[in-house]
């Protein structure tokens, strides 16, 4: 047994798991290592959806997963060797935000997939994939609650995507991102990352 993959729950605002983040880690400390966004992800992937046929369903309970990607991969299409329906594009916030992606992403919705907006910020160069993505992940702890509160009023009634308030580590954070109309919520509020073990291939 071994665990290059931790998951965090993420919830609706009834407080029902409707989803995983999965993350990858190597060794004993539970922190993302110094490895290429690239490998991190086909690692992830692969464990998931190729070590076992029931990987997945072990590691995330049938619910959909949201995976990180970096540029390369969503250019390369890694995502089309893994079943849409259960998987969640998660594009990295350091990813280039010009027209090889926004093509990519298009590609990658007309073939069924959902995309998330990770440690969202409204810089001019990222508002027009607004009208693309299903899922905006805002971070509560790169913004502050006055600037989250903006983006909201502003560009949430012009667009159809879903709010995602990440990194909630207090009750007083998780209670305002309610009012402010997010749709799912993940923090240490909530629940912490765990291992999960993935079978060895026998």
């Amino acid at each position: 047994m071994r665990s290059n993959i931790a998951r965090q729950a993420i919830y609706n605002a009834e407080q029902q798991i409707i989803a995983y983040e999965l993350l990858f880690r190597d060794g004993k400390c539970d922190v993302f290592p110094c490895v290429p966004s690239e490998w991190a992800t086909q690692s992830v992937l692969s464990d998931v959806y190729t070590n076992r046929q029931d990987s997945a369903k072990h590691i995330s309970g049938g619910l959909p997963c949201f995976v990180n990607f970096s540029h390369q991969s969503l250019i390369d299409g890694i995502a089309f060797q893994y079943p849409a329906q259960d998987l969640i594009i998660e594009v990295l916030e350091d990813c280039s935000a010009d027209t090889a992606l926004y093509q990519a992403l298009l590609l990658h919705k007309s073939r069924g997939y959902k995309i998330a907006l990770d440690d969202f910020i409204p810089t001019s160069e990222w508002l027009p994939f607004l009208d693309l993505v299903d899922i905006v992940k805002i971070d509560f702890r790169a913004q502050t609650l006055e600037q989250i509160a903006r983006f909201v009023g502003k560009f949430r009634p012009k667009f159809h995507f879903e709010l995602l308030a990440e990194k909630i580590e207090t009750e007083e954070e998780y209670r305002i991102a309610k009012a402010l109309g997010f749709d799912f919520f993940q923090g240490y509020q909530l629940s912490k990352p765990e291992r999960v073990f993935v079978p060895n291939v026998a």
